[in-house]
């Protein structure tokens, strides 16, 4: 099967970014302190003066998460957190591009029977 220019590309682009992903997540956040958005109900309660309805109930849910803090448990060092780093992102672009698929599938009106 021959891709076109553009799905390379976008392709191509998701490979860098994949890539890239530890020394803009990792090193960053090593030295910058959390990732921007990564906050706990404290920290959000400091920065905004108040609690925020309803945080403090969700807070625990990505306590189930697949790859917790985008690594695999166990793997604290600087290159084995790299390479969970990676493969966090693997299992996202996997996952949104399941998903994208599936809902291509059901607004054509194919269904996944075709």
């Amino acid at each position: 099967m021959e891709m076109d220019r553009v799905t390379k590309a976008f392709l191509s682009l998701v490979a860098v970014l994949i890539i890239l992903s530890p020394p803009v997540g990792i090193l960053l956040v090593w030295n910058y302190d959390d990732a921007w958005g990564e906050w706990d109900v404290a920290r959000v309660e400091h920065m905004v003066g108040q609690k925020l309805p309803g945080m403090e109930k969700l807070a625990d849910a990505w306590n189930h998460a697949i790859l917790p803090d985008y690594n695999v448990p166990g793997w604290e060092d600087k290159l084995h957190a790299s390479m969970g780093y990676i493969l966090s992102a693997v299992v996202g672009v996997a996952l949104y591009w399941g998903f994208y698929y599936i809902l291509v599938k059901f607004v054509a009106g194919k269904g996944l029977a075709s």
